[in-house]
């Protein structure tokens, strides 16, 4: 027994969110036991539990094929209704393997109307239970005979489960019945049902176990008329005794009281000291901090070292070895590094085990920053806690405002109170999304909201998350530990390690500090994209869009106004009513010229259509035009500029009128929401203002200055834009002047052997604090062996006419000859989608599916399709070249069609070429090549990983740079031939692969 409870447990286990607090664990840990012991009252004395299955999604097009439904009384089933639907026309081949439904099964069944008609009779009044109630619900009472049940209680699972379990990974049947020890369901109605019935009264316990203040707050929120599953939460309410009003505030403060360890001190502060040892006597030069030296990083890296306790098959690799020595060596000299490790170096690791080791030695806080949150992720839930087993580290996430809910946002919305909204043509009631949120802040430390599953539609992302620039800090009341951002940030200074995205790093780069812990030790990883993310967060922008809207929200009318609400909310004392009174009135003076100022300025860019190129590309409903020296200095620019200054000229003046609002307020004991809100758009009016002179009334030689315009008259949202030129320059005067090492690592760095782009993009070796080595480390794959590159040598060049009718031709045939599983990824959209509509048909034909990347699509629901169908292909963009991990037979090849070359066009680009003549092949170039890698990089994932690339653009061949591209690629196993020999090698190789497949499998 005791094994079997720790089976469950561990089962359980794998299903609840890391970072979890341990109280949370154990409640849900408690919830069987619970659902066997307690009484749930009315709600579980007489329930009907419906399932269905169906030939599609449409409620407008399709039909039932089957219905099950189960009478339960206290947990015991005690009836059943089953039955199979006719539905009148075929069951698509993917439902019928989906179901294991034939056409053979329903051919002598009863019609829907016929089969409703009996799920009427044995629902009778009782309540009705299903997962996802209004999928249900709907097929169930589109028929005449089922229009009764719409009188019934439908209380949906998945609310509940949404809700009283937001800690879990999935809400899915499937994963909650595998999460609480149930049998896997076969997508059955009559199995889907059995599993419900069994997850109900674990969804009962789990929702009874909530903190009454917040049970009985979400029992009050709306009538069970307008959200059926209320019903579930005011009877287990009703059942409790009242422990007094539900308060965010107080229940945010209990659950964050403790702070768990003493703040870590700055490397670069002379009163820092190696940990364990006492304080040296003040006055006292800094004592050196303490590394491990090249021999316990080597013993770490061997197989009875600290890797080979942390994994049971570690293999040594000397790369690994190497890079992680290299990295320790830059920590102890204060020198930076730059490394290009291969896939399968266990890169990771290698600046893991250093930096962990150099915080636990000295008692500092040290840095590691990933360009994707995925990789993030990664790091904190598998590689950090091994770490921290075995050597005692601590370590915390950090991520951007917008990624935590804010507080002071969602208390506003708990005052407020849920409504019925209208998306779409849908009525959408906002209470299930505000319960499922507040259960997950109750349920939360210190988590980021991107594992929040509640309905975005009805309460929108933004609506409860907040930028850095609109964050009231010492103004809100929830700053300090209540706080998700602020607590989190404080979290991550009592760390040993603290893991950030590229975006947060280069943000608090901009900000000199403050969104950050001092660090001074960083590694940067997927390095590659360093140079981008940087650039993003240094630049500044004007919009017309964010101008209008800042307008009319200080001079909007009705409750758009701030300062409308400033004066209906005043507190101010008799006494001193009038000068608050005269305030605001010069506000509305002020804002008023600023929004007349901000619709001239927006009108007047419009002027800036004047140099549009009108190319072929004229089709574009936008366009970046690069704000050279000669358009700068032009009659139209000067038009534009001086719209500007007037703007400028206005803001000038709101700003001082609003903060003179502002500072009164502060003198006044209850300072009002509305007065906050206006001291948070006095700092957007302040942002505007600085964006605004940076852009139009201050030059630099480091500057690149654009504009997006709209090519739709009347349509107003251009974007202004100043960017730095050049990146490493600023990272000169600000990351490097503030850090002691910068490690940067990726699998992508070297075009062709060298890193040489890659020190100059990051503006290494060019100041004192620059200082820096490279080290390029192979991978420890067999790339020879396990990728083979064909490089057509018949396929026309990009612009030549016969280019696209060839590459669908060749795309017909290479997916045929492989069978499937390939990725091709396209740097445009037209192309791809051209392509698509040329080669899907000839390919369903011969029963290979295809899909394709197509406007409004999901990449996410594409990446889990495609990791799901061994078989599927796929044709992708640029969301698909890099940081997708498809690794075995789901992916068999990738295919390029076109080098990834920037557009002339682009104003960085042009701005380079103006003053580099070989611009296109110090920059362009260059990150050509790495965005070819990282595609490339896509194939092979792991040892055991086999393949086919096809770069399939004769440029290759032709031109002078199509060496730098195959001398960058992994592996040396190149051949070019045409179309047909490559189409011929890959049926015969695919062939081979199937029966050796074959004989594997009979053998076993």
């Amino acid at each position: 027994m005791e094994t079997q409870n720790a089976e469950a447990a561990s089962r359980l286990d794998t299903y609840i969110l890391e970072n979890t607090p341990q109280r949370i664990c154990d409640r849900y840990h408690s919830l069987s036991s619970y659902a066997k012991e307690h009484s749930f009252g009315e709600l579980d004395e007489d329930v009907v539990v419906i399932d269905t299955e169906t030939t599609g999604f449409s409620f407008n097009h399709d039909e039932l094929i089957q219905i099950a439904a189960a009478r339960m009384v206290h947990g015991e089933i005690v009836g059943w209704y089953v039955t199979f639907v006719n539905p009148g026309k075929p069951i698509p081949e993917e439902v019928a393997h989906l179901t294991n439904i034939s056409d053979e099964d329903v051919a002598n069944a009863p019609d829907p109307n016929t089969a409703v008609a009996g799920l009427v009779e044995f629902v009778g009044s009782s309540d009705v239970v299903a997962h996802n109630a209004n999928f249900d619900r709907t097929f169930c009472t589109k028929y005449p005979t089922g229009e009764v049940l719409k009188q019934n209680c439908w209380i949906d699972s998945l609310d509940l489960a949404k809700i009283a379990l937001p800690r879990l990974t999935s809400h899915r049947l499937l994963d909650l019945v595998r999460a609480f020890g149930g049998p896997d369901s076969t997508h059955r109605a009559d199995d889907d049902v059995a599993a419900t019935c069994l997850v109900y009264r674990v969804l009962l316990a789990a929702v009874d176990t909530m903190p009454t203040p917040l049970l009985q707050h979400i029992a009050d929120m709306c009538d069970s008329d307008t959200w059926n599953t209320e019903r579930v939460f005011k009877c287990l309410a009703a059942m409790k005794d009242s422990e007094g009003p539900y308060s965010l505030r107080a229940s945010r403060k209990a659950a964050v009281a403790q702070a768990s360890a003493p703040l870590r001190p700055d490397a670069n502060v002379p009163e820092v000291s190696p940990a364990g040892k006492e304080l040296p006597p003040a006055g006292s030069e800094a004592p050196e901090l303490s590394f491990a030296t090249d021999a316990e990083i080597s013993e770490a890296f061997s197989a009875e070292g600290l890797l080979g306790s942390l994994y049971e098959e570690y293999e040594p690799r000397e790369e690994q070895r190497e890079m992680a020595l290299a990295v320790n060596r830059a920590l102890a000299t204060s020198r930076n590094l730059a490394v290009e490790a291969g896939t399968g170096v266990g890169k990771s690791m290698a600046y893991l085990v250093p930096l962990a080791l150099a915080a636990r030695k000295n008692g500092i806080t040290v840095g590691v920053a990933t360009k994707t949150n995925a990789l993030l992720d990664q790091l904190v839930h598998k590689e950090l806690p091994l770490l921290s087993k075995a050597l005692g580290i601590t370590y915390a996430p950090l991520k951007g405002f917008s990624h935590y809910p804010c507080l002071r946002k969602v208390d506003g919305l708990v005052n407020q109170g849920p409504s019925v909204i209208h998306y779409r043509k849908q009525e959408i009631n906002q209470a299930p999304a505000l319960a499922g949120l507040l259960s997950f802040v109750e349920q939360s430390d210190y988590d980021d909201m991107d594992a929040l599953k509640i309905d975005y539609r009805a309460i929108p992302r933004w609506r409860i998350g907040t930028k850095s620039n609109e964050c009231l800090r010492h103004k809100c009341p929830f700053f300090g530990r209540s706080c998700f951002v602020h607590g989190a940030r404080e979290q991550a200074q009592r760390c040993d390690v603290v893991v950030t995205n590229h975006s947060l790093l280069f943000w608090d780069v901009r900000f000199e500090g403050g969104l950050l812990p001092p660090i001074r030790y960083w590694a940067v990883d997927e390095a590659h994209g360093a140079e981008e993310e940087a650039r993003r967060a240094l630049a500044l922008s004007v919009s017309s869009d964010s101008l209008r809207a800042l307008a009319l929200r200080v001079n909007g009318e009705g409750s758009h106004n701030v300062l409308s609400r400033v004066e209906r909310s005043a507190q101010a004392p008799e006494e001193g009513r009038a000068l608050y009174e005269s305030l605001i009135a010069k506000a509305r003076t002020c804002a008023g010229a600023f929004a007349m100022a901000t619709e001239e300025f927006c009108l007047g860019a419009k002027d800036l259509l004047v140099f549009d190129p009108k190319t072929r590309s004229r089709g574009y409903e936008y366009f970046d035009l690069w704000l050279n020296d000669e358009i700068r200095h032009g009659d139209t620019y000067r038009g534009v500029v001086n719209r500007a200054r007037a703007v400028y000229d206005t803001l000038e003046k709101l700003i001082r009128a609003c903060r003179d609002i502002v500072a009164y307020a502060e003198q006044i004991e209850d300072t009002t929401s509305a007065q906050r809100e206006l001291a948070l758009a006095a700092l957007e009016l302040r942002e505007a203002y600085d964006a605004l002179d940076e852009m139009f009334f201050h030059d630099s030689d480091n500057h690149v200055y654009s504009v997006r315009l709209n090519r739709t008259k009347g349509t107003l949202d251009e974007i202004f834009t100043v960017q730095p030129l050049d990146v490493g320059k600023s990272l000169n005067e600000s990351l490097y002047a503030e850090t002691r090492s910068v490690v940067y690592a990726s699998a992508t760095l070297a075009v062709d052997g060298q890193l040489d782009a890659f020190e100059r993009a990051v503006g290494f070796n060019e100041g004192e604090e620059s200082q820096a080595d490279v080290l390029k480390v192979d991978s420890s794959f067999d790339f020879d062996a396990n990728m083979r590159v064909y490089v057509p040598t018949d396929m026309p060049e990009p612009q030549d006419p016969a280019y696209l009718p060839t590459l669908e031709s060749f795309l017909v045939d290479l997916h045929k000859a492989q069978r499937g599983s390939m990725l091709t990824l396209f740097t445009n959209r037209r192309e791809m989608e051209q392509c698509f509509d040329g080669v899907h048909p000839a390919l369903k034909e011969d029963d290979l599916r295809l899909v394709c990347q197509k406007w409004g699509v999901s990449v996410k629901g594409l990446r889990d399709d495609f990791l799901k169908d061994e078989h599927l292909s796929l044709f992708a963009l640029k969301s698909f070249w890099e940081g997708f991990d498809a690794p075995g037979a789901t992916l068999k090849g990738v295919v390029i069609p076109k080098l990834p070359f920037g557009l002339p066009t682009d104003p960085l680009s042009c701005e380079r070429q103006q003053r580099d003549d070989r611009a296109w092949a110090h920059y362009s170039l260059p990150h050509a090549v790495i965005e070819v890698k990282q595609a490339v990089g896509r194939l092979i994932r792991k040892s055991s990983d086999r393949g086919i690339v096809v770069l399939a653009d004769k440029r290759l061949i032709t031109k002078y740079y199509g060496k730098k591209f195959l001398n960058s690629l992994p592996s040396n196993n190149i051949v070019m031939m045409p179309c047909a020999d490559i189409v011929a090698e890959v049926a015969d190789r695919a062939a081979i692969e199937s029966l050796a497949r074959v004989a594997g499998g009979s053998h076993s």
